[in-house]
């Protein structure tokens, strides 16, 4: 009898370890994460003036957290030239590349793109708007001051993500980034 109930015992544990083993999610995780940015592409093209578009490129390709960012451009402007702007930005960490532009474009209600010339070295106006008619980032434009001489400061952008397309009201950033980057800004 007592063998018995060792062999019911035996039996009924290894029943439940197989069914605790038994896998209740049979479709794997995507394994690339379509939020990871690790280089944005600022390009600004001067309006009223014939001089060349400017491109300046942030790149981090191990992402946040990694090694520090490999690539970061120089802004050089030209005193009171006015350049209309956008940006790009991607995930080069895998092959192939991800434009996550195009996904914050078609998400356009849940995103906004913050923007900032530091000593007052310019300004900054967002173009484009979502549904609602609040601002987004994707198209902007840049006004450069004029400088007795060279001055130095920083472009910074930073993409805010809201969950709720509600939350958003055009000021206020979320309290998700998608991305914060900045690059050094002259004016000459």
């Amino acid at each position: 009898m007592r063998s018995l109930l060792m062999l019911l015992s035996t039996v009924s544990l290894a029943s439940l370890l197989l069914a605790g083993c038994t896998e209740t999610n049979p479709t794997p995780p995507d394994p690339v994460d379509h939020d990871i940015v690790t280089t944005v592409t600022i390009v600004l093209r001067p309006t009223g003036v014939l001089i060349d578009s400017l491109v300046a490129v942030w790149e981090d390709i191990d992402g946040v957290g990694g090694k520090n960012p490999n690539r970061i451009d120089t802004l050089t402007l030209s005193a009171g030239v006015v350049y209309s702007g956008t940006i790009r930005i991607e995930n080069r960490s895998v092959t192939p590349a991800i434009d996550i532009t195009s996904e914050v474009a078609t998400q356009k209600d849940n995103h906004q793109f913050f923007y900032e010339i530091t000593n007052s070295l310019g300004t900054v106006v967002v173009l484009d708007k979502d549904s609602r008619n609040m601002p987004v980032g994707l198209q902007y434009s840049v006004s450069a001051t004029t400088a007795a001489t060279a001055v130095f400061g920083k472009f910074k952008m930073f993409l805010s993500h809201f969950e709720k397309a509600t939350d958003k009201n055009g000021t206020t950033p979320s309290t998700e980034t998608d991305v914060s980057i900045e690059l050094p800004i002259v004016v000459n």
